[in-house]
């Protein structure tokens, strides 16, 4: 049996982006049978229609390997008010970054477009090999390769993988363009089924209470329960300035012996605490 069961599934798209290749693995590994696969244009709006959707499922990129948090999705899933919402399972891809245009002749191109963690993971290689040439942000790698086919310019190019330049038809004018071979992105699969308790991993966001050493004492008590915390990052509360909201993965196999006590134990010292998600490592 599935572990994810769900009638639609949204990703941040279009079809050929890493996040539609996570998707398909997803439902490959868990043998989940979902009947509409439906890219989003944005992070945002793939949890914003997840959230309005109560038979669906979401994929979308939590980390790379080079430049860290992807700051859209872990904001726009701290805003979501539906708390039934939790992460599933996440998985990580290796990313391989291909320069993909209509052209031939890579000395002619004058525009290079892209999702800006793509661009950022590229950074070094395009300075050094096109120096001159204009970057632009855009909302997807596969909406990069997707618009470079449209206008069928060969003095534009997308930085988006093979998929891409098999779906549009572009050459690939530069292989391997990640700054570090070793380049993975982490995704995470949400939904509202629910888990079993003994899984691998926990996240949760929390806010400490403004006081002196208020999240050493969170840290130390997770140290006390035996508890490894895998990833921590600090996003602004956007409440008040120089307040803060934690972001924390816990790596634990039992919810209910380990996890639940020390959430419980360090409610003492904050003024907010929600759990993300039980789930498990694909």
């Amino acid at each position: 049996m599935s572990d994810l069961i769900a009638e639609n599934i949204y990703y941040l798209g279009p079809d050929g982006s890493n996040a539609h290749n996570a998707m398909l693995k997803f439902l490959d590994v868990c043998h989940a049978e979902i009947r509409n696969k439906i890219p989003c244009k944005s992070i945002k709006t793939a949890l914003d229609t997840l959230e309005n959707d109560e038979n669906a499922l979401c994929v979308l990129p939590i980390e790379n390997s080079i430049e860290g948090i992807v700051r859209e999705t872990i904001d726009n899933l701290l805003k979501l008010k539906d708390k039934q919402i939790k992460i599933q399972g996440e998985m990580s891809l290796p990313i391989n970054h291909l320069l993909l245009s209509t052209g031939s002749d890579k000395s002619k191109i004058k525009q290079i477009i892209s999702h800006p963690q793509a661009l950022a993971q590229c950074a070094n290689h395009l300075y050094n090999l096109f120096p001159e040439v204009e970057l632009k942000e855009v909302s997807s790698t596969s909406y990069a390769a997707y618009k470079v086919s449209k206008e069928n310019n060969p003095q534009m190019a997308a930085i988006a993988n093979e998929a891409c330049s098999k779906l549009f038809n572009l050459n690939i004018l530069e292989n391997n363009l990640n700054d570090e071979p070793d380049n993975k992105t982490r995704f995470y699969i949400l939904g509202r089924n629910n888990c079993p308790a003994s899984l691998c991993k926990t996240a949760i966001v929390l806010s400490t209470k403004n006081k002196s050493g208020a999240l050493c004492d969170v840290l130390r008590i997770f140290q006390k329960h035996d508890i490894n915390l895998t990833y921590i990052d600090s996003r602004p509360s956007k409440k008040c300035l120089g307040e803060y909201l934690f972001f924390m993965e816990l790596d634990v196999y039992d919810f209910n012996s380990k996890v639940e006590p020390a959430l419980e134990e360090i409610k003492q010292y904050t003024d907010f605490l929600r759990i993300l998600g039980t789930f498990k490592i694909y």
